[in-house]
């Protein structure tokens, strides 16, 4: 829809800051155009005047302490003395898509009606009306690729837990967004039709339940301590502040290992105090925290291994370095503080195995599976084992 985009300081003055990095009016339009598709930050995109030169540029508004707002009441600003925003003066892929869509409306709000009407009636659910009012927003980080192991059925090592789509990291590297949901989707139908040839939903449970349940009991027991100094708010406030702030969409090597071993300290810490809540209902959040420190230290470690062994930059992070071999330019001159590693081919060969045990991760790598052209499909080979239930691996 392109809105405008821009930023305000604490006085309540207005920034253009995107006018800082972008050569043209179209230039700019045509890249918060991009934004709307390629909408995962990725580190190549903010060379050549590309789209995630918006996401850096929002980063920075952010490390200034300025709030940044899109405005769907007004077209993007020009860019100095260039000529105004012009729905004929965009990119030839922003027109052919707008065309296509039937999106030549002169305002960013009546863009957004036509092509995606149920977006203001989602924001408007949460009391913001885009029509009316710009909307605060920030750099997401999301999309940071890994999760649970899982087999060609989603089953984990965890016996009777599945993951699925994102959390079982299947979605892939860079994500495009229509490979991405069908994984997720494909994989649910496939937990769903193993889970029901399993029978086992529909079985007691086996085995000294009360010993299991008496034992994770005991666990959740000694995290949860009403009179521990580490209270859930601040375990939180800590968690979401480091991995924003140093395992975000800009990472370097010193600010990683540093995240890691603050990390390891706030577990280590919460293994000797457990967590205070404040009433009985906050017993859920308390252990919920509990798990997203682990859950941080877990991708720290990844993390660190990775960009130590001279990782570069991969899916929705940059690895910036001095030594870096790519550097963003933007139209006020070089930034040479996010010089980066671009990535390395070995680096697509490998993947990273994380495993938790005695209150310590040990991290490995193994290679990449590849494709076997010969285990495709065939009928007559394999409608046999559908038929008999075989190919959901029961035994196994």
């Amino acid at each position: 829809a392109m809105p405008h985009i821009y930023s305000v300081d604490g006085e309540g003055k207005e920034h253009h800051f995107l006018a800082d990095y972008y050569r043209t009016t179209q230039e700019l339009a045509s890249n918060i155009f991009r934004k709307g598709y390629q909408w995962p930050f990725h580190s190549t995109r903010m060379l050549d005047f590309g789209s995630s030169l918006v996401d850096l540029a929002i980063h920075r508004e952010g490390e200034l302490g300025r709030r940044v707002f899109m405005d769907f009441n007004r077209n993007p600003l020009p860019v100095g003395d260039d000529k105004p925003f012009s729905m004929k003066r965009l990119d030839a892929d922003v027109s052919t898509y707008l065309g296509n869509a039937g999106a030549g409306q002169d305002m960013p709000i009546d863009r957004l009606r036509h092509m995606n009407p149920l977006a203001i009636e989602l924001y408007r659910r949460y009391k913001i009306d885009i029509t009316a009012e710009p909307l605060e927003f920030a750099v997401n980080n999301q999309h940071m690729n890994g999760g649970i192991a899982v087999d060609t059925w989603g089953r984990t090592n965890l016996d009777g837990v599945y993951a699925i789509g994102e959390a079982a990291g299947t979605h892939g590297v860079t994500r495009p967004g229509g490979a991405a949901l069908n994984a997720g989707q494909v994989f649910g139908t496939r937990v769903g039709e193993h889970i029901a040839a399993s029978g086992r939903s529909a079985s007691p449970a086996f085995g000294d339940v009360d010993a299991v349940a008496a034992s994770s009991i005991k666990h959740v027991v000694s995290v949860l301590k009403a009179e521990s100094p580490l209270k859930m708010d601040a375990v939180r406030s800590e968690v979401q502040a480091r991995m924003s702030e140093k395992a975000g969409i800009l990472c370097t090597p010193q600010a990683v290992a540093k995240a890691l071993e603050d990390a390891r300290a706030l577990n280590a810490e919460i293994r000797k105090c457990g967590i205070g809540y404040g009433r009985d209902g906050e017993v859920g959040r308390a252990l919920q925290w509990h798990q997203m420190a682990l859950v941080s230290e877990a991708v720290l470690t990844a993390l660190d291994h990775y960009v130590s062994h001279g990782g570069g930059s991969r899916g929705a992070r940059a690895i910036c370095d001095p030594d870096g071999e790519a550097l963003p330019i933007a139209k006020s001159g070089p930034l040479s503080e996010y010089r980066f590693r671009l990535e390395k081919e070995n680096d697509k060969q490998q993947q990273i195995i994380l495993s938790y045990a005695n209150g310590e991760f040990a991290i490995s790598s193994r290679q990449v599976r590849r494709f076997n052209e010969n285990e495709k499909a065939f009928f007559e080979r394999d409608w046999p084992a559908w038929l008999t239930g075989a190919i959901y691996d029961l035994e196994n």
